[in-house]
């Protein structure tokens, strides 16, 4: 089974949420409701050595910014605004103080530049591998929360930053959370949809489609690639990018891209939604590239590495 498949087959034994769930799992975020004006974001992300990460070319320092910057990355696609965090680490005995110092250091370097507060956690060894989980609250208003499942036929698809061979180039372990762009289309724009891209821009393209049930049609050409050497295969498949994938409705989107203030973050447009019965994306020949769930990253396949 794959990652989605085996998401799905638990969260079809769940009970029914509370009414306070708005958001229940499945998208990049859950969200409880705390007033009429602020929904609770959470979310929840591990990192493991030599998966994540090499351990053995990794600063401690590296990997805990990762880490934490993941999780921002969540809220940044429900349109939220981070604010505190709870951090568990889990290091091999030998040598774990000094890791475990250097890696909260990442962490709270990164929470400082996003307001972000550690409040609480966890410490433990492991015989093996360094393993750590974070979970990161925020809040944001019921009226600008951005899910997977609303995009509608005309939308526009387009997407933050560039794409592919984040592993090799160092991109996983620097990459920038798109806090403020993705607060500054909520708050600007008509945003039908929004996902962040961390296994691969055609799955989560795909798992926009699949949520909203809607087609999308991806010219490949406008994808941007993050270096010369990539390729379209790398900016499709890779993952990693922690980017985001945002559905505009055509009066938004000429406003947006008109007054886009990040001069730093390029967003391209790079696709369209059409009607369909069954979620799928085809390409400007109208070539299938997904009508079932596409190649991407996907942590339950065999010798799966990020």
């Amino acid at each position: 089974m794959t990652e989605d498949e085996i998401l799905t087959s638990i969260f079809a034994k769940l009970p029914h949420p509370p009414d306070d769930v708005a958001v229940p799992p499945g998208d990049d975020c859950a969200a409880l409701k705390i007033s009429d004006d602020t929904l609770m974001l959470l979310t929840v992300d591990q990192l493991v050595g030599d998966k994540h990460y090499l351990m053995r070319k990794t600063r401690p320092e590296e990997a805990g910014r990762k880490l934490l910057a993941r999780n921002l990355s969540d809220i940044a696609a429900m349109g939220g605004t981070p604010t505190y965090c709870l951090l568990a680490v889990a290091t091999p005995v030998r040598g774990a103080e000094q890791w475990v110092q250097r890696f909260v250091q990442g962490v709270l370097t990164l929470a400082r530049l996003y307001d972000v507060h550690l409040i609480g956690g966890d410490l433990a060894t492991a015989p093996h591998d360094q393993v750590a989980g974070l979970t990161l609250v925020g809040t944001v208003s019921p009226r600008r929360v951005c899910l997977r499942s609303g995009a509608r036929p005309g939308d526009g698809l387009f997407a933050t930053g560039c794409f592919g061979q984040s592993f090799e180039t160092g991109h996983h372990l620097s990459f920038s959370p798109r806090c403020r762009e993705a607060r500054f289309l909520a708050e600007n724009a008509t945003v039908t949809a929004m996902i962040d891209v961390s296994d691969g821009l055609l799955l989560d393209a795909f798992r926009i489609c699949r949520a909203s049930t809607v087609g999308l049609r991806l010219n490949l050409d406008s994808v941007p690639r993050r270096t010369v050497t990539t390729t379209q295969g790398n900016a499709l498949y890779d993952g990693e990018d922690h980017e985001l994938l945002v559905a505009l409705d055509s009066k938004s989107a000429e406003t947006v891209t008109g007054d886009w203030p990040f001069k730093d973050v390029c967003l391209t447009h790079i696709g369209d939604f059409y009607a369909s019965g069954t979620p799928e994306i085809r390409d400007t020949h109208n070539t299938v590239l997904a009508h079932d769930t596409p190649h991407g990253y996907d942590h339950f396949a065999l010798h799966a590495n990020h």
